[in-house]
């Protein structure tokens, strides 16, 4: 992660423009994962992708993309500023803290997970973690 946010942040620098930096990475990402799915299915290591499922997909089953857009965006944008320490710390602590969340409520048809004061415990490490690393 700190290295794709420290590439696009020096494509952002050279292109400035921004969403242009997240089209080109999602396309180069993209063609890399067509060419590792034809290699496997080349190499009967992977069935042939199937689209009818897609059908009938929850409404938020498109979120994923839409989160790795956002997630992408925002660490090219905010590396050059902050630092890339500072941004992988605060995308590791939003990641738990959210993580935290979805369990807790059992989100997207994953099983429920009680917020014990151990995870408390931790996430609160986490974000004084990423305060201590943001202030140094």
């Amino acid at each position: 992660m700190p290295v794709q946010g420290a590439v696009n942040a020096q494509l952002r620098d050279r292109l400035k423009e921004p969403i242009t930096v997240a089209v080109i990475s999602f396309t180069v990402a993209t063609f890399t994962i067509a060419v590792v799915l034809l290699v496997l299915y080349l190499t009967r290591r992977t069935s042939k992708p199937k689209i009818a499922p897609l059908k009938r997909m929850p409404w938020w089953g498109w979120l994923g993309g839409a989160c790795a857009a956002a997630y992408v965006t925002g660490t090219f944008l905010l590396m050059p500023s902050i630092g890339a320490a500072v941004t992988i710390a605060l995308t590791v602590t939003g990641q738990q803290l959210t993580s935290a969340l979805i369990d807790h409520r059992g989100l997207f048809r994953l099983p429920q997970r009680a917020l014990t004061k151990p995870r408390v415990i931790g996430l609160a490490l986490l974000i004084a973690g990423s305060l201590t690393i943001q202030l140094a």
